[in-house]
């Protein structure tokens, strides 16, 4: 063995530095050489075939859920120095802790660990975000104004624990929409995990961990591209799964089973459909409640601003069409029927609005092509 390589961070950056690499196997490639049976036939002198020569071991972050438990425990002995291969140098992607100790007892002066790096929000980032908020998120002046003092904090040398924003408000007012707005001023994509999805028995699994080769809350955090991370309706999860951020809120760090998360200087948004602080505090509990940095509520939208959320909506989607569909469609009412119907009293959930006008548009397609009548 020549060498272990040991990344922790995005799969993008572990891709990149394995991509000058010339001759690779993966884990499976070598898995299948070890468990391939030899055979004999009678009569005829069996030679053994020579190890498998493996220039560079690359691991993947999912790869790991191909490996067998009894591969799992003393990973270095039972896989990596099989008799049937000789490996020169190993690349891994976020090992689970399990592989992790195990690799560094069998290997403590080849190991050399890189993390990926993630782009700071300076002042000018704070700047950018200030004054192109309320023409992307209408109707929430206030909201960038609580959120903006909250992110300078990162600013300090010294501050090493995460930044934790507790939004409320009814659906569809801007709260998502806010938090991508942000990660859009930011390289790499933001982890979002819905907890809505997190109704079943299997929740426990994903939030704390279980076996090393099911997805997990951990793995999806450790992999991330940028520091934003949003916890869409964390009202949604069973208040008992709250202990497990309390650590990942005060210090920066999330723990499972297979995994320890470094989440310093992150971003934590958790959006909920709460209306009010006490409402919050009471159905979320004290101990949770109490450890965000900030409580940020979201307004009902006004009239007017639905009104405008309205014509963005439709000139956004209208600039969408093809040449030709908008001509089809230049003299349409699409506009003015929403706007009534806002007038009306109809549309609190703006997501919904959004969609009613991307369908009457295509509708009138349809239409203007004789496809429907």
């Amino acid at each position: 063995m020549n060498s272990v390589n040991i990344f922790w961070g995005s799969d993008a950056d572990f891709d990149k530095a394995v991509s000058s690499l010339k001759t690779c196997h993966t884990i499976g490639d070598l898995l299948n050489h070890i468990s391939k049976k030899e055979i004999n036939i009678s009569g005829v002198q069996h030679t053994e075939d020579p190890p498998l020569e493996i220039e560079n071991l690359v691991v993947d972050t999912d790869d790991y859920g191909a490996i067998n438990e009894w591969a799992l425990l003393g990973f270095s002995n039972n896989v990596l120095e099989h008799s049937k291969v000789t490996i020169n140098n190993i690349w891994l992607n976020n090992p689970p802790n399990k592989i992790y100790e195990d690799v560094k007892k069998t290997y403590p002066n080849m190991i050399a660990e890189k993390k990926s790096t993630y782009q700071d929000i300076t002042i000018e980032t704070l700047k950018d975000i200030s004054s192109g908020y309320n023409s992307v998120v209408i109707g929430q002046d206030k909201v960038i104004v609580r959120v903006l003092s909250s992110l300078y904090s990162l600013n300090s040398p010294a501050r090493k624990k995460p930044i934790a924003i507790l939004f409320l408000g009814e659906s569809g007012v801007g709260k998502t929409e806010t938090a991508k707005y942000i990660n859009s001023f930011l390289t790499g994509e933001m982890v979002r995990i819905q907890f809505s999805m997190q109704q079943t028995g299997e929740a426990y699994k994903y939030i704390f961990g279980a076996e090393h080769n099911e997805n997990c809350l951990a793995r999806e955090l450790i992999r991330r591209e940028s520091n934003i991370i949003l916890l869409d309706e964390f009202d949604k999860v069973h208040p008992s799964f709250y202990n497990a951020f309390y650590q990942m809120f005060d210090e920066g760090t999330f723990v499972d089973a297979n995994y320890s998360v470094n989440l310093e200087k992150c971003v934590i948004i958790c959006t909920t459909n709460y209306l009010s602080e006490q409402e919050a505090e009471n159905k979320l509990g004290t101990p949770i409640f109490s450890r965000f940095s900030k409580i940020v509520g979201f307004d009902p939208i006004s009239t007017e601003d639905k009104m405008k959320i309205a014509e963005k909506n439709y000139s956004l989607l209208f600039e969408q069409l093809s040449k030709e569909d908008k001509k089809l469609i230049s003299s349409n009412n699409i506009l003015t029927f929403y706007k009534d119907k806002i007038g009306q009293g109809y549309y609190k959930n703006m997501r919904m609005l959004k969609n009613d006008i991307e369908d009457a548009i295509n509708f009138e397609i349809l239409k203007a092509r004789g496809i429907i009548t």
